[in-house]
């Protein structure tokens, strides 16, 4: 899988980069054939570290749908996938701030839509 920066400036395989999230929500990538060099390439820039957070998981549900293109065993169902014949390249652009919804927010949302039905 390819990785693509938010702005668009680097492209990165998945498979040979490590991914971290710092504290002040930015997104950064290391090269695995270099772990003990501190350089990183900044991948993408959230307003909270739970952006940030979220962002890293629809990248990895992104890499794990690869597998059911490829065939093998699917984490995410618990199950084994027959193998398609085409299997197409598979791309992950890191989203901007305001396309990443929280968990918190997600929360939010629910509470409102509960207590607009508790009303009803």
């Amino acid at each position: 899988m390819r990785i693509i920066s938010q702005n668009g400036e680097f492209d990165l395989p998945y498979e040979e980069t490590t991914i971290k999230v710092f504290g002040d929500g930015e997104v950064v990538a290391f090269a695995l054939s270099d772990l003990g060099c501190s350089d990183y390439i900044l991948m993408a820039k959230y307003s909270t570290k739970e952006k940030a957070m979220k962002a890293m998981e629809m990248c990895r549900n992104r890499y794990l749908s690869r597998i059911e293109l490829q065939g093998g065993f699917d984490a995410l169902n618990g199950s084994y996938v027959q193998p398609n014949f085409w299997v197409l390249p598979i791309v992950f652009q890191f989203p901007q701030d305001e396309e990443v919804k929280s968990m918190k927010n997600k929360l939010l949302s629910k509470e409102n839509g509960e207590k607009s039905e508790d009303k009803k």
